[in-house]
């Protein structure tokens, strides 16, 4: 601005011509004519750099759409503006979602952004080829329950997020047995190896393995320490954490409970899902035709098979040698199988292990 106001008082005290003054400062004729028309012959005007924002915009955006957008980002503050788009409106959008982006950074409500590095995915084609299965962790202040997930891995629909008192088989088998009555079976179900989950001498299955293969269900469990392996559950405990925050933590469970269950209903047929784009869970989830059983089904050996009881240990004996099967399958029997490489131990139909010396 100084430099303006000397060039402007020399020019009209007659030191400089227009031309000299373009010359001199190094600007086009016309942008000294502009300062000299700014000043207006009176040095007492200020010579900011003024807006060059339009008088009009005939394509802003129409100011009701943006008080909807902003109303329901008020409501539903960790969404994004993707979300919030497909949420209002559905079908044919009055706005792109980069425009409602900029709508919200405007605002100061967009988050800053982390650089986010691809991941290698898998996903079941069809609903009930695989669930995902695990606990909330909700760290040390522990409320007395931790939230069960299981989720279908094509639709994301989330069939249960049940507080447990403890991470006991029982209850977990509890929780599933209710939910096969409901939603029919699974083919199969993937957990971590929690020991409810998985038997800790990885020989045999767990109890709660055990049920499950006889219902037909295979057990699948990710690698330790890996928990991308069940990306999309932990992407679910993500969003809860975001969207209940404080609220995961009631005192006690039938509160949690009510919480819990109305995330779920949200989360199901409100949320859209980027990954299905921008549908609903509840809106492509379709229940199991493999129906579940009145009751248990019992273990059915094959016409002349050899069986073994396994004792209080988890331990059979056979030829008079002692082999550890695990203890989920205590109580149970297993059938020997011989082939070229020798016996298989059976379950369920499942071989889980050969009679070598290392399972003795």
């Amino acid at each position: 601005m100084e430099l303006r106001s000397w060039m402007v008082r020399q020019v009209l005290s007659g030191e400089l011509s227009i031309s000299d003054a373009a010359r001199q400062y190094g600007v086009s004729r016309n942008t000294v004519k502009l300062w000299l028309a700014r000043a207006n012959h009176s040095l007492d005007t200020p010579l900011s750099e003024r807006s060059r924002r339009p008088h009009v915009s005939p394509r802003q955006t129409d100011p009701a759409i943006v008080a909807k957008l902003l109303a329901l980002k008020a409501e539903r503050p960790v969404w994004g503006a993707k979300k919030l788009v497909a949420k209002l409106w559905p079908d044919s959008p009055p706005i792109s979602v980069r425009t409602a982006d900029r709508i919200l950074e405007r605002h100061g409500l967009v988050q800053s952004r982390q650089e986010v590095l691809p991941l290698q995915r898998f996903e079941r084609e069809t609903p009930n080829e695989l669930w995902q299965m695990d606990f909330k962790g909700l760290g040390r202040n522990n409320p007395g329950y931790s939230p069960l997930t299981v989720l279908d891995d094509c639709t994301r629909y989330c069939l249960a997020f049940e507080p447990l008192k403890s991470h006991g088989a029982v209850q977990i088998f509890k929780v599933l047995w209710e939910l096969f009555g409901q939603y029919g079976l699974p083919e199969a179900i993937l957990s971590d190896n929690e020991p409810c989950f998985a038997e800790i001498s990885r020989i045999g299955p767990s109890w709660l393995e055990a049920r499950l293969w006889l219902l037909g269900i295979r057990t699948l469990h990710g690698r330790a320490f890996h928990p991308q392996t069940q990306g999309k559950v932990e992407r679910f405990h993500g969003t809860a954490q975001r969207e209940v925050g404080r609220a995961l933590w009631q005192p006690d469970i039938a509160k949690a409970k009510q919480v819990l269950g109305h995330f779920v209903q949200d989360y199901n047929y409100e949320r859209p899902h980027e990954s299905l784009d921008m549908q609903v869970p509840g809106s492509v989830y379709q229940s199991s035709a493999r129906r579940r059983p009145a009751r248990m089904p019992r273990h059915q050996l094959s016409e002349g098979a050899i069986a073994r009881s396994v004792d209080s240990s988890g331990r059979f004996s056979f030829e008079g040698t002692i082999y550890r099967a695990g203890r989920g399958l205590v109580g149970q029997q297993v059938e020997l199988r011989e082939d070229e490489a020798g016996f298989a131990v059976y379950f369920a139909q499942r071989a889980f292990m050969r009679l070598d010396p290392a399972s003795k």
